[in-house]
């Protein structure tokens, strides 16, 4: 299961520095979704993978239940990354999709989509701090 935010579109609303912007806003996002997935053994929080336009193949091994390890890798990738305008989000295990989907009571309503309802209030607020 990945997903991917067209970037393009909001660029706009932050014309003196989209790149912050983009990079804020996105580490954001991740950090909220790794944040609000279920935890059993901590295997599907270890497993979520920042990249660019290209997503990862495989699996992440380990365990992390508070998330840290997960949302310091996303930190890194995003925050660090060369190409800024494309940032993706995957999680590669077989269950990823039941989860987000209403497998699990800890999100009954997924963490992908509750996350992505928020982008547009995180765009705005980010989009605020460099104007």
């Amino acid at each position: 299961m990945s997903f991917t935010v067209d970037i393009s579109n909001f660029v706009e609303k932050a014309k003196k520095n989209p790149e912050t912007v983009v990079r804020q806003v996105s580490f954001k996002l991740f950090s909220a979704i790794i944040k609000a997935s279920p935890v059993d053994t901590g295997r599907f929080r270890m497993n979520w993978q920042a990249a660019g336009a290209s997503t990862p193949n495989g699996l992440v091994a380990g365990f992390d239940k508070s998330g840290s390890s997960a949302v310091s890798r996303a930190a890194s990738y995003v925050l660090k990354a060369s190409e800024w305008r494309e940032l993706t989000m995957t999680n590669n295990l077989p269950y990823a999709r039941r989860l987000e989907y209403g497998w699990s009571k800890q999100a009954p309503h997924g963490m992908v989509r509750v996350g992505v309802v928020r982008f547009g209030t995180l765009l705005a607020e980010e989009a605020a701090k460099v104007r």
